[in-house]
């Protein structure tokens, strides 16, 4: 951070103390703060405690499997709305759209003043998709994702590059980061393949339920990247494993895993429904050119940030660190 100007960094040292001093956390339920929960999967553990989210991602939380005590923690969660102002502590906080499937939501926040123009302003995503709404705001904080970040980002997966696959004969693994990017890539399959799911997924592919006499036989099997290694896959075969929106560590996992299964080939592929540069610049103008806080893996965010500066954009990147590490 010492390379940027005094003021700025001044800011920065803000938005870290909303996000780490304040009784609310975003994406990380601890069980002590007031989480809120902004996507489906975006919190990696779902500690039981106080839980904020949108009424459509409780409504999908409400179908996984839980424990007894987080369905007991999500049965007392406040339900918000998109558009309508809340409070956590010190703050004043209203939910918006972030585009993408399952109550996924953006954050905007400031801290609560007598005259109620608090600032900075921010707004907090997680991931956004073309339909994303904007807000007006003094900082963007924006995680590094390959489908804008990347100078050459891979082809978006589609319905027809999937249908050419399966026509080469065998079966696809997709390789997917979340269960919101399993939910876009069942969305732009659309029905047109036999499809199924990770038990983790299951739950938010309805459309698998009158299918599970064909899923024995079916073309595309959505996986997460985590489980690579699990013991159910090994004893499926396929021809090939379609990589989304991965990283470098998980692209290597996925190389060795690929290079033990003769015939196996392994492509790489954007997730649909995602904001790709020209979107996220629109988007960021919508929002009143805001500074960005730039955080996710290092080597989108380095590719990034070199981007986001070219358009304008005061960029301060948190590169080494992931989302959760970040504050």
């Amino acid at each position: 951070m010492s390379e940027l100007d005094d003021p700025v960094a001044d800011e920065v040292l803000q938005i870290q103390s909303m996000l780490t001093r304040e009784r609310l956390a975003v994406d990380v339920c601890d069980g002590n703060r007031t989480a809120f929960m902004t996507h489906v999967g975006a919190a990696p553990r779902l500690v039981p405690g106080p839980w904020i989210a949108h009424r459509q991602l409780v409504l999908s939380l409400a179908l996984s499997n839980l424990a007894p005590q987080q369905r007991a923690s999500l049965a007392h969660a406040v339900v918000v709305e998109w558009g309508r102002e809340f409070g956590v502590g010190r703050l004043v906080l209203c939910a918006v759209a972030s585009g993408l499937p399952l109550g996924g939501s953006s954050l905007s926040m400031r801290p609560r003043t007598p005259g109620g123009d608090g600032r900075p302003r921010v707004l907090y995503t997680w991931a956004v998709g073309p339909r994303a709404t904007p807000v007006v705001c003094d900082w963007l904080l924006l995680r590094a994702q390959p489908g804008w970040a990347c100078d050459s980002p891979a082809r978006q997966l589609g319905i027809r590059g999937l249908e050419t696959l399966a026509q080469l004969g065998g079966n696809v693994l997709l390789l997917v980061p979340s269960a919101v990017a399993a939910r876009q890539v069942a969305d732009s399959v659309g029905g047109a393949l036999p499809l199924d799911a990770h038990p983790r997924f299951a739950p938010y592919l309805p459309e698998l339920e009158p299918r599970r006499d064909q899923q024995a036989e079916a073309s595309l099997l959505l996986w997460p990247h985590d489980s690579i290694g699990a013991a159910s896959l090994q004893r499926r075969s396929f021809s090939t494993a379609v990589l989304v929106a991965a990283p470098e560590g998980v692209r290597q996992e996925a190389m060795r895993w690929v290079s033990q299964r003769p015939g196996a080939e392994l492509v790489d592929a954007a997730c649909p429904g995602r904001m790709n540069r020209k979107a996220l610049k629109a988007y960021w103008r919508a929002c009143g050119q805001p500074k960005i806080l730039l955080r996710g893996d290092p080597e989108w965010a380095a590719e990034g940030r070199q981007w986001l500066e070219s358009i304008g954009a005061t960029v301060a990147a948190h590169s080494e660190a992931t989302q959760l590490g970040l504050f």
